[in-house]
């Protein structure tokens, strides 16, 4: 006889169905209870014991990063978990009334897990119980409106617009998470986005933050719904980016669509490097905005083309009657994502019934895609309309504008009310700056169809 590892006996002679011997038991299965999960640890620190160092011997100050109106934000060194982080501090002798609404902030902010919201790790107390700052992930980057200020014009290259709404995409995202929770941002612009080194992006200063049962709710209260800082009726927000219901204090008319008309202030100034209210003065701002004009950005920007169909989607984010809004911040995302996937620098037009698209005879400036609608084709010899053809949803007229440089050779009139898509040479080479090969074919398919043109010209002389 013979013993196990376990120190049972054991038949030497026993065996299998073939004469083996039995297996022997895994060394894991005889490993004492005390180190079976043990884990390897390189390197020693100090331990913490059983106290947690109050903040002012936790976080060291590294200097101030950015100040507001009513609080800062420092960058301080969090000795405990060994990294840098940073703190937004509330001014208690500029703002004693607002510390409530601060430690709010903290409470939405924390609230709101999303990838493109800056994430709260602790709130602060001072020796009387009192909670008057908050620590948060600290972001290595640039806010937009930095960014937007550093190119400048350039924002509406195509390659440049294409990130930067690649960054606004990423802010609605984080906007919509935050209504999904019923909570309004009401303080949207370009300041308050971080667009990180590494590009991250994250929606910061929810300070004004509401937080509402959806418009038309009808079930119970959410939990705890918020009225503006210093209640009812106080304007709060930037008046450079309020929409009109924020700029009247009608708290009671805030909803998602408010958020919507932020966003929208955002697109205007990736496009025209302003505000959609500018008028030189906080309080001119805030005129502005309660009227709810907004100039056209292609009226702000006299000295370079902007993407028409993005023109349209800010426009409709700064309506002032928010009726006339995207209803929500995905219908308003949609219709970015579909301007990203093509067609967005090409103008739409529309003409009623009647209407002279082209006249024979005339300089070409554009070419036209017949979207909804019908005209007729028709030329005239010696002053006698000839009828050539009727046009139809889907075709293509005056692509001779693109690619050549004759005059027209035959009128377009609309047959009924129409919608055209209209396509200028500017236009259609901003369309093809961001795919190569297909600019490369189009160009070649230009040169040929430019040379016959020439030479059906010289025949024809």
């Amino acid at each position: 006889m013979s013993q196990t590892r376990s120190g049972q006996p054991k038949d030497s002679e026993s065996s299998g169905p073939e004469g083996a011997a039995e297996p022997k038991e895994p060394r894991s299965a005889v490993r004492q209870a005390s180190d079976e999960h043990a884990t390897l640890r390189l390197g020693t620190s100090d331990p913490l014991g059983s106290a947690v160092p109050a903040w002012r011997t936790r976080y060291e100050d590294l200097g101030e990063l950015a100040r507001g109106g009513l609080s800062s934000v420092r960058l301080v060194f969090d000795r405990v978990v060994r990294r840098r982080v940073a703190m937004k501090v509330h001014d208690r002798e500029r703002d004693p009334a607002g510390l409530v609404h601060f430690i709010e902030e903290a409470r939405v902010t924390g609230q709101l897990d999303h990838p493109n919201i800056i994430p709260v790790h602790d709130v602060q107390f001072e020796d009387g119980g009192v909670p008057t700052r908050f620590t948060m992930k600290l972001v290595e980057g640039e806010t937009l409106a930095d960014v937007i200020d550093r190119l400048g014009p350039a924002s509406v290259s195509s390659l440049e617009l294409e990130r930067l709404l690649g960054v606004f995409l990423k802010v609605c995202d984080a906007v919509s998470f935050a209504h999904s929770r019923n909570v309004i941002h009401c303080d949207l612009k370009p300041s308050n986005v971080m667009v990180g080194s590494h590009g991250q992006v994250y929606v910061t200063d929810w300070g004004v933050a509401l937080r509402r049962s959806p418009r038309g709710y009808q079930g119970e209260e959410i939990e705890r719904q918020t009225l503006p800082p210093y209640g009812a009726g106080t304007l709060t927000g930037t008046p450079s980016y309020m929409a009109p219901e924020q700029a009247w204090a009608k708290s009671d008319e805030i909803d998602v669509r408010t958020d919507v008309y932020g966003l929208g202030g955002i697109l205007y100034a990736i496009m025209t490097l302003a505000p959609p209210h500018d008028g030189g003065s906080s309080a001119a701002d805030l005129e502005l905005a309660k009227r709810g004009y907004v100039k056209p950005p292609q009226h702000c920007v006299a000295d370079r083309s902007l993407p028409p169909g993005l023109c349209r989607i800010a426009m409709r984010a700064l309506s002032a009657d928010p009726s006339q809004r995207f209803a929500s911040v995905e219908a308003l995302k949609m219709d970015v994502e579909h301007f990203l996937r093509g067609g967005g620098w090409f103008e739409t037009v529309r003409l009623p019934a009647g209407a002279l698209v082209l006249r024979e005879g005339d300089s070409p400036d554009s070419a036209y895609i017949l979207v909804e609608g019908q005209c007729e084709l028709f030329r005239e010899v010696y002053g006698i309309k000839r009828f050539m053809r009727v046009l139809l949803p889907g075709e293509v007229f005056g692509e001779i504008s693109i690619f050549g440089s004759s005059t027209r050779t035959a009128s377009v009139a609309a047959s009924t009310d129409i919608t055209l898509v209209r396509v200028t040479r500017e236009a259609l080479q901003r369309e093809l700056e961001r795919t190569e090969w297909l600019r490369a074919f189009v160009q070649a398919l230009a040169e040929r169809f430019i040379e016959l043109d020439r030479k059906v010209r010289q025949l024809e002389k």
